[in-house]
């Protein structure tokens, strides 16, 4: 399955409502992840899906990746939005 799940943030300085934050999920697996969901902490149902997401609120974000012989998930991330 899926292993050490890391997430990239893509923005620079701080963020203001209206702005979109991008979060980059990668990890090792063999054979390659081919799903990944979007969740935000505190809600049970994914969020998004594929391999960036573009958050667009404050909270704690982390990706679960898939391949068929399991899934993992990232440590969450905390975006801030001012």
């Amino acid at each position: 399955p899926p292993r050490n799940i890391s997430l990239s943030i893509i923005q620079s300085g701080q963020i203001w409502e209206g702005d979109s934050v991008t979060l980059i999920c990668s990890c090792d697996s063999n054979p390659p992840a081919l799903n990944f969901s979007w969740f935000k902490e505190d809600e049970s149902s994914a969020v998004g899906s594929g391999q960036s997401f573009s958050a667009l609120q404050s909270g704690r974000f982390y990706c679960e990746a898939h391949n068929q012989h399991g899934s993992q998930r990232s440590d969450a991330v905390t975006v801030v939005v001012k």
